[in-house]
């Protein structure tokens, strides 16, 4: 998995700039935070993690899970020497950092409730992040974008000021949405990639589906 400063090279080398005449570094990394955003948007990371509940309630504090972006599923109670089979599958609503839980029994202090969610990717030394979670086969994806996000920083940049470039704000904003065309393009081939996995019917040649049978766009 590359880090941080391959995926940086790869950006400028992209832009033609890799003596960073006209984007700084920070530029790019701010740039690839954006991109690697969008990215996990479509594409998050699966996690899966327990709590063991300190009291009885339906009401259970789970700011813990520091990476949660998305809570999927609660299974409550879990038993990891015996898992229930079928999982106790429990609904649930997200109030802030805490989670209630609606129907069936109340949890009880000692219980472990397992918890499914989509947590945000990483790019190693990107935000301090230890490791790349980004699959190796997506990280164009990711350079493609950041790409269009910094030649999109530079259309807004270059409003209203003066030089000899011949690059004038109406340029730099067509190059922009050219990438950034790309890079959603891109970012819908995952998108129907990620569906294809639960749903074989998905469609590679559509731009959408949903779950009940039909085509829609922008999935």
């Amino acid at each position: 998995m590359s880090k941080l400063a391959d995926l940086r090279d790869l950006v400028e080398r992209d832009l033609d700039d890799t003596g960073n005449a006209v984007w700084a570094t920070g530029d790019i990394d701010r740039a690839i935070e954006r991109a690697l955003s969008d990215y996990s948007q479509v594409n998050p990371q699966r996690a899966v993690t327990t709590k063991t509940l300190a009291a009885d309630g339906r009401e259970i504090d789970i700011s813990g899970v520091s990476d949660l972006v998305r809570l999927v599923r609660v299974w409550c109670p879990y038993t990891a020497a015996s898992p229930e089979d079928p999982p106790e599958w429990r609904e649930w609503e997200m109030w802030g950092t805490t989670l209630a839980i609606l129907d069936g029994d109340e949890p009880a202090s000692g219980e472990v409730v397992r918890l499914f969610y989509h947590a945000a990717q990483e790019i190693e030394d990107l935000n301090a992040a230890a490791a790349t979670t980004v699959p190796a086969a997506d990280e164009a994806v990711i350079v493609a974008g950041a790409g269009a996000y910094a030649v999109l920083q530079m259309a807004r940049s270059a409003v209203g000021q003066a030089g000899v470039s011949t690059e004038t704000p109406e340029h730099w904003l067509s190059w922009a949405m050219g990438r950034m065309q790309d890079f959603n393009e891109r970012l819908g081939a995952i998108r129907k990639r990620e569906l294809r996995k639960v749903d074989k019917r998905v469609p590679v040649d559509r731009a959408g589906w949903d779950r009940g049978g039909s085509y829609r766009d922008g999935i």
